[in-house]
């Protein structure tokens, strides 16, 4: 069935086949229309820019009948939303090439133009069998005819906005040949030869679908960018990096009420227009314009980055195309945020424009720590009083051996003296067998049978933590080596995890 409905995906030319232009809009080319890059791919496949009822808005707001046509049950509004998002004929597998609800087809601006374009749709106020039945131009070959398997407004809209998604993914496809990004055109049409290349696949599937510059895709971009003001078509990014205080590519932690997290995005300008400060921020969605549920600073002192509840401002002055824009940003938990992850999405924006879609979605699994999570640590270096990284060795009824740790506090929670204590293991709190004392004047280290206390008052995350302490052996403790094992403890909290320290100990 498929192969037949999708008639034209084997021809040698698909877009020679359909599109041929009705209507007569004004040939003369704009300066900034480039007949090689028509509409960003960003922006060509940005299925959600419209919402069902903003598409009906926009059809009220043109005057035309089909703000008020129906074809079995769903509004003209409703038919194009999901043909957009890949329903009904707006769906199959051709060639290694699968289009369904999941991919989508095309951003439905990208359909109504086209319903512009082919046959007045739009603006057309009184209600026209002929034009419905060839709405989009699919299946109506320039040569002249149409395919009546195609005929009606669905079907019209489903197909064709399917044949746009297909040429688009083939326009980068290996093993296709013709109307591939990369490739040179020439085509004779009202204003002589036009030649260009197809700078990216959005443009390519528009040629596939229309092979003419005028009258064919320069209205396409004139309604687009002109006519309906669609100036998202201006408006397309990549990301190129991210972060967080975690590092690159990673999410962060945050602890209730502590001092938050830094979060960064770097993305090129892959549009035509030059982005603005006061214009280019990065929106909350999820949805749009939400609030979000954290705290929008620092807690250090910082500059957050956030311009407004829910837009964080771009770090440059203006962005060109081609260039990068960064937004950095903070949120920090309240102290009674309870702990779990958070997913925090955003969307860059051209307030008062559009929303720019970029490549990837965009967001941060934020996670708040339980109190026992704050804590982590890794080891920095250890010694004994027989040298760096040696096992001590004893003499029983002698002075004993110092033994000193040195570890990093590599949480999210500001150690004190007293809480943060190194404990004995294996078994967790037993007593050593041997003296907890220097044997001569210096501190023992040791504030319990089985804890052995940290030197500094304070340890930031960051920071060092050392812990040192003494141990001897009695006048009638049996020779040979015996394994002291200890493991950092948050007392009253958490044990930490082991982090391999012990301390094989040699009594002559």
């Amino acid at each position: 069935m498929w192969s037949f409905l999708k008639w034209c995906v084997g021809a040698v030319v698909c877009g020679a086949l359909i599109g041929a232009s009705i209507i007569k809009v004004p040939t003369a080319s704009a300066t900034s229309f480039n007949s090689s890059n028509l509409i960003s791919d960003g922006e060509f496949v940005n299925i959600d820019d419209m919402s069902k009822d903003e598409i009906q808005r926009f059809l009220v707001a043109q005057g035309g009948f089909l703000q008020n046509y129906s074809e079995n049950s769903r509004s003209a509004a409703q038919i194009i939303y999901d043909a957009s998002h890949g329903y009904g004929d707006a769906t199959g597998s051709i060639n290694g090439i699968t289009i369904n609800t999941s991919t989508g087809t095309v951003n439905p601006k990208v359909l109504l133009v086209t319903l512009q374009k082919e046959q007045s749709l739009l603006s057309m106020t009184t209600q026209s069998d002929a034009a419905l039945r060839t709405a989009m131009g699919y299946g109506c070959p320039d040569s002249g005819g149409c395919n009546s398997s195609y005929a009606g407004f669905t079907k019209q809209v489903e197909n064709g906005a399917w044949q746009l998604r297909y040429n688009y993914e083939r326009a980068q496809g290996t093993g296709f040949s013709g109307y591939q990004v990369g490739d040179s055109f020439c085509f004779s049409d009202v204003n002589g030869t036009n030649c260009g290349t197809y700078d990216n696949k959005a443009t390519a599937s528009l040629y596939r679908y229309t092979p003419h510059v005028y009258n064919g895709n320069y209205n396409f971009w004139n309604m687009y960018v002109n006519t309906y003001s669609f100036q998202s078509a201006e408006y397309s990014a990549t990301l190129t990096n991210w972060g967080s205080s975690a590092g690159t590519g990673q999410y962060p932690s945050v602890a209730p009420g502590g001092n938050g997290a830094n979060m960064w995005i770097t993305v090129r300008n892959t549009g035509r227009s030059t982005w603005d400060q006061n214009i280019v921020h990065l929106g909350t969605v999820s949805p749009r314009d939400r609030i979000p549920g954290f705290l929008r600073e620092s807690q250090t002192g910082a500059p957050s980055g956030w311009v407004t509840a829910n837009r964080i401002g771009m770090q440059e002055s203006s962005v060109a195309p081609g260039e990068s824009a960064t937004f950095s940003f903070y949120m920090a938990a309240t102290s009674n945020k309870s702990p779990g992850t958070y997913i925090e999405s955003f969307q860059l924006v051209a307030d008062g424009i559009t929303w720019i879609h970029s490549n990837v979605d965009i967001h941060w699994d934020i996670k708040v720590l339980t109190q026992a999570q704050q804590y982590s640590a890794s080891i920095v270096s250890w010694s004994t009083s027989n040298g760096d990284y040696t096992y001590p060795t004893i003499t029983r009824g002698g002075s004993g051996a110092n033994i000193t740790l040195t570890v990093r506090n590599t949480g999210t929670a500001t150690w004190g003296r007293g809480t943060v204590n190194l404990g004995t293991d294996d078994p967790k709190d037993r007593i050593p067998g041997f003296l907890r004392e220097s044997r001569t004047t210096s501190p023992s280290g040791w504030i319990s049978a089985n804890r052995v206390t940290m030197q500094e008052s304070s340890v930031a995350p960051g920071a060092t933590a050392t812990y040192s302490f003494y141990l001897a052996a009695t006048s009638d403790k049996p020779t040979g080596t015996y394994r002291e094992r200890f493991r950092l403890v948050i007392d009253g909290i958490t044990w930490l995890n082991d982090l391999g320290v012990y301390y094989d100990v040699t009594v002559n």
